[in-house]
């Protein structure tokens, strides 16, 4: 899918390149070039703080746990208010700060001129850099400086200097670049520190043209800022569609026991193909696996009068996927009883399965294996009120 870069100022104003040409206008205006492809959303850099910090962990839960603290000596407003979007560097952890409120203000935005950013990024990454060169824009009344792949700041004309001076003092002797390029889109270049290898183009340089659709490393919509996107159904849910479809089946056309899914987890797995063939041996063409099982479905609903495994395998398979990390090893129906070999990672799980099934008006014999040999399989039986 081709990508769409636009800017957005403080203001809320929009930049983005159509048919080779630079255009300025309102979101609402960029939202037509923006149709059938994918946008990443520059954001001003001043409004986000790239740093580095180091977090003795290799667990991304303690990780995420760690950096607000890590980095709250860095920031103006209280960690909690704060997006953080993360990324493990060369020994350290590389970050992307903004506020929440400013972040989820530019998505709503977005979605209001009609636009889904499937990512956003602070301006000053899409900046082009290579290792041993730092380059700077100047924009307007804007400075914005790239000295690493996922490092720079921006910054008004006025504070350059001594913003530059300092980020230069920081680095490392022997990191420090062989050329500061400069890029000048319009106004004089200010005094800078002498001791920088500056080289600058000619002015007048259109800065949008200049920038490059960024990494995305340090998306800020990541966490609960996250891009919507349709999820597919989990396995076990695809599972527990197919395992239906499969036992109606066998109700309708023979009357006799079908056993369906496999013996390992690695199988479930192999994705919605496997099992669409394993459940429909006969269908040699997928067009849309959800669509024709789900016609399938329907069918054998029809053909089976809609009740009986089917209803019995609604009302506590389903419950029983829902646990999380729940495995069935085995389902038969027999004489109006259906019979699932299964085990769930919590013990506590197995009287809460008991008591919701129960709470279902059904017949429950639940006998669930102790602690000891591992991996042992419970065993459910589930018949309707009125079986004997």
């Amino acid at each position: 899918m081709d990508s769409l870069i636009i800017q957005l100022d403080a203001d809320g104003r929009a930049a983005w390149r159509a048919a080779g040409q630079t255009r300025h206008g309102t979101l609402a205006e960029a939202a037509g070039a923006a149709r059938a492809r994918q946008v990443i959303l520059l954001v001003p850099g001043e409004s986000v703080l790239l740093a580095r910090v180091r977090i003795p962990s290799r667990s991304r839960g303690e990780i995420e746990r760690a950096l607000p603290y890590a980095l709250e000596d860095w920031l103006l407003q209280p960690p909690e208010t704060q997006h953080f979007a993360w990324t493990r560097g060369d020994g350290d952890i590389a970050a992307a700060v903004v506020s929440a409120t400013l972040l989820q203000g530019w998505i709503d935005a977005c979605a209001a001129a009609g636009i889904e950013a499937a990512a956003i990024v602070p301006d000053v990454l899409a900046l082009p850099w290579q290792a041993g060169q730092w380059t700077l824009l100047l924009s307007g009344e804007r400075a914005l400086l790239r000295t690493g792949p996922l490092d720079g700041f921006a910054c008004t004309r006025a504070l350059l200097p001594e913003m530059l001076a300092a980020a230069w003092q920081r680095c490392a002797q022997a990191a420090r670049p062989q050329e500061v390029q400069v890029l000048r889109g319009d106004g004089e270049l200010p005094p800078l520190p002498a001791e920088l290898p500056l080289h600058e183009s000619a002015p007048g340089v259109d800065a949008l043209a200049l920038l490059q659709a960024p990494g995305l490393a340090l998306n800020l919509r990541s966490g609960r800022h996250a891009a919507r996107r349709t999820r597919a159904s989990g396995p076990w849910r695809w599972l527990a569609v197919a395992a239906a479809l499969a036992l109606v089946t066998a109700l309708a056309y023979s009357g006799t026991r079908y056993v369906i899914l496999g013996r390992e987890q690695a199988l479930l797995q192999q994705g919605v193909d496997t099992l669409f063939h394993r459940v429909l041996p006969q269908q040699t063409r997928i067009v849309d696996a959800r669509a024709q099982l789900a016609e399938a479905l329907l069918d054998a609903q029809r053909k089976a009068g809609g009740g009986g495994g089917l209803g019995l395998l609604t009302q506590a398979a389903l419950p029983l996927t829902a646990l999380p990390g729940a495995r069935v090893q085995r389902i038969d129906y027999a004489n109006g009883q259906l019979q699932l070999a299964f085990t769930l990672p919590r013990r506590t799980d197995y009287d809460v399965l008991r008591t919701q099934l129960a709470g279902q008006g059904l017949r429950v014999r639940l006998h669930v294996p102790p602690a000891r040999p591992a991996g042992a399989s419970a065993l459910l039986r589930v018949s309707g009120t009125a079986a004997p």
